[in-house]
């Protein structure tokens, strides 16, 4: 798991420092902002999955294996905050979630997922409820177990949220690195998971 994925958040800290500074610094020159506002840019870029994410030709055997090819060619986004489809989900009008399913490509971490989303759940006041309308399911698609020199800790999920009702979907495939190694990347991954179905339910 590549260290861009931390990039976003020490951006965005750093351009908020640089903007609340009441007088301008040396290295608040018109260069550095300009270099700043290309990196947002790219930040904020909306591009097809198969032609933008690095995935499809560096890591082929993440693919296919939970969701289809008609969900892939949907996906848009970008690499550092992942690749979204919205066929129309709506999140249900209590706050209950139904665990699907959770798979787990590696064999590894997968038990350990489900007790981090749990907690991420319960934290922002879900009741996980077998059942419920509103439903998860997920599918870890790679895992970084050791930082090197180029690499966090981290993991690669595909994941959807469902209602059962109006069986209406959303589709979400990102990857969430973190230098308290493995643990810390999937407690972080699960949080940004649950804090995207929070999105959805502000909408």
């Amino acid at each position: 798991m590549g260290r861009n994925e931390l990039f976003p958040i020490l951006f965005f800290l750093l351009v908020g420092t640089l903007f609340s500074q009441d007088k301008p610094t040396a290295d608040m020159t018109d260069a550095g902002f300009k270099e700043g506002f290309a990196v947002l840019s790219r930040l904020g870029a909306v591009h097809p999955f198969m032609k933008d994410s690095p995935d499809v030709h560096l890591e082929p055997q993440s693919l296919g294996r939970f969701f289809t090819d008609r969900i892939y060619q949907r996906l848009e986004g970008n690499m550092y905050f992942g690749y979204r489809f919205d066929e129309g989900f709506t999140t249900c009008a209590e706050k209950e979630v139904s665990i699907e399913e959770i798979e787990d490509l590696t064999e590894t971490t997968g038990a350990a997922y489900r007790r981090a989303l749990e907690m991420s759940l319960e934290a922002a006041n879900y009741k996980i409820k077998p059942g419920a309308a509103c439903r998860i399911g997920l599918c870890i698609v790679g895992v970084e177990a050791k930082e090197t020199d180029k690499t966090l800790s981290g993991v690669m999920i595909e994941a959807y949220f469902r209602n059962a009702s109006e069986k209406k979907s959303f589709f979400i495939r990102f990857g969430a690195g973190s230098p308290r190694g493995l643990a810390g990347a999937i407690q972080l991954s699960a949080e940004m998971l649950v804090a995207e179905l929070e999105k959805r339910l502000a909408e």
